[in-house]
Order: C-alpha cells, then structure tokens, then sequence
C-alpha cells in the first residue's frame, strides 16, 4: 500500500499514533450513521478498528486522509470488497467519509479521484462500485463528480448496525469507462482521416520506416496509392468495402493540440477471419508516442464508438508474446477467452463487454 498525494491532501496507511484524530470524527453521531456504522463510544473501541485496518492480512485498502496544510485527519477513504457482486478479485468498492467539520470542502471528491486512479492504474481492477444511502445528497454528489454510471436504487438494500434497513442508491464504473473519462478530461479525441491534413498524415506515416507487419492498423497503410486515393477508399469502407471485406471506420487518435499520436481501425461487425484471428479493433501507436501509456485510451475512446453503434461486446485480438498490447486490452477490462494458432503464431482472443 502506497501514498497517493492530491493538491492538498496525503493518502496514506494509518497507524496507531492516529487513534485520537480518528475517535475525534469517528464519535460524532453524524458521521458514522451516514456510512452505515454506528458512531465509536470509546478510544478502545477506535483502537481496535484502527488494529483491524492495519493488521498485515487485512484485505481491503485503507487510507488515512491527512490535510497537507496542518498534518490534521480529516476522514478515511478506502477501496472494499463489494458483498453485491459475485466473488471477483478484480472488483472492489470505493468508500469514504469526511469528518463533520470538514464537509463541503470538497476533500472527499479530491480524495476519490486520487483512489479511483489507484485502483484501476495499480491494482487493474476491471470493476469499480459505489452506494450511498437514499438522502445523502453529499455523497451523491461526490459519486456524480467522478464520473460513476448510475445503476440504480435498491429497497431495504442494506441493514445498518441497529438493526434498521436503508435503501440504497448503487453506481459503478468499468476499466474501459475510466479509461474513457480520463481521456477525454485530458483532451484526447478519435478524429477521421478527412480531418487530418495530408502533411500531418505523411509524417505520422514516415515514422512507421515502411509498411508490413510492424505497421499497425493496417487500415493505415497506402499501400501504392496517392493520400488522396487512400483517403477516398478509406471513406468508402464505411458503408462500401470491396468484396470480402466488412464495413469499418479507421481513426486518427489526437491531442488537445492536433497532433497525431496514433491510429485505431474498428470494423463494425465480424466474418469468420475476424472472429477467429484479427477481431473487431486494429490499432497502433505512432513510434515516438509509445512508452507513454496512451494506448488504453485510445482504445476507450474506440469503445464508445463501438458501443455507439449498438454492440453488446467486442473482440480485440494481439500476438501472444506482444504483452503490451495484451496489458492494453486488459486495462480496458478485456476477458481472455483463448489462444489460436495461426500460421504458426498464437493469437490472444480477448472479449471486452460494452
């Protein structure tokens, strides 16, 4: 468990010498029944919770936030197993409370960011969950902020320490869905091949030092055709592709500023090569880009198109020794269905649900 840092506040372990500073918020008969659990009556019994969340073998995550200005605890934030899910190591559930005092300083949705960041970037996880009680337009509030998808309100969801039953509001985000989020809130964008001039296509095309297997998509290629020429048979694969082919849609992936970073290939449905080898997305990025971890993004960003145009799920394949491209699917949520052979090579078969 490491130490996530914010703009004003510390992320860290706690420890025993917190005790105090976590009796002082954790009594306040507030705070507690908002969460669910009753308020501490006594510094032994803030003890043994904090003795609960420290032990070596504890397997939730649990961060102490600490107010960088003044050292002062000012609530908790931690990443839970989620009981309403089937047993899935790779989902957990976010949680959090501020103390009273420090309510409406936005502490909670700078600290959620931070923890979200944590959980799909270092622990993968491929689901991330969320509820608050009905009433707590607080929390509420904080869950909208960072972007979660609303799932719905259950009756008598959950029973609280004395006995009584809360109706509860449930929310969640996926691997591909933050992803998504942080790609656009970082100004990266798909944009179509007529958008790009053919000077910024030739010298994200000379990077490549020529076609063939390393250039990637394919889609990209010229192949001995003029820019012009590509680029009307590239419109024309939409909605018109040459015999054996399927519809597809190749994109350009962008920054804020315009420039190039790499390319992605969706075709909208599957032939019998596509559904055993190549699947439903193609992509690469351009050679000075790489290293940079974009290609999650890129990727996300091509979901939505996909999930746009009614798919339920998509099939995104890689070469089996190509580990990056295999960890890209896998940040996107990517379930590895099987390995195939094809010509001597092994093709990972990965299925991503929209």
């Amino acid at each position: 468990m490491r130490t996530l840092t914010t703009d004003r506040l510390l992320l860290r372990p706690w420890n025993m010498d917190d005790v105090e500073a976590f009796y002082l918020y954790a009594s306040s008969p507030d705070v507690g029944p908002s969460a669910g659990w009753k308020p501490c009556e006594s510094l032994g019994e803030a003890e043994e919770i904090l003795e609960k969340w420290t032990a070596e073998d504890y397997p939730d995550v649990v961060f102490a936030m600490e107010e960088k200005g003044t050292g002062a605890v000012v609530g908790s934030i931690g990443l839970h197993r989620d009981t309403h899910r089937a047993p899935n190591v790779q989902c957990r559930m976010l949680g959090y409370c501020t103390a009273k005092e420090h309510w409406g300083k936005g502490f909670a949705t700078e600290a959620a960011h931070a923890v979200i960041d944590y959980a799909f970037q270092r622990l993968r996880v491929k689901l991330l969950t969320v509820d608050h009680y009905v009433g707590n337009e607080g929390s509420r509030r904080v869950i909208e902020k960072c972007g979660f998808t609303y799932e719905g309100t259950l009756r008598r969801a959950l029973q609280i320490y004395d006995g009584t039953y809360k109706d509860a509001s449930f929310y969640s985000m996926t691997a591909a869905e933050y992803r998504l989020i942080r790609a656009k809130a970082a100004g990266l964008a798909l944009v179509l091949p007529e958008e790009v001039s053919e000077e910024a296509f030739m010298a994200y095309y000379g990077e490549w030092g020529g076609e063939g297997p390393g250039f990637n998509p394919a889609a990209m290629e010229l192949k001995g055709r003029s820019h012009k020429q590509w680029l009307k048979d590239t419109i024309a694969m939409r909605t018109n592709p040459p015999e054996g082919l399927v519809p597809s849609t190749a994109y350009f992936f962008a920054d804020r500023a315009g420039r190039v970073l790499g390319a992605i290939d969706f075709r909208h449905e599957l032939n019998d090569y596509l559904l055993h080898y190549a699947g439903h997305i193609g992509y690469g990025i351009r050679p000075s880009c790489r290293g940079k971890g974009l290609a999650p993004y890129m990727l996300a960003l091509c979901l939505e198109k996909a999930r746009e145009r009614g798919l339920a799920r998509v099939l995104v394949t890689c070469d089996d020794e190509n580990q990056a491209s295999a960890s890209t699917i896998e940040d996107c949520g990517g379930e590895l269905e099987n390995r195939v052979e094809e010509e001597g090579r092994l093709t990972r078969r990965y299925w991503i649900d929209l």
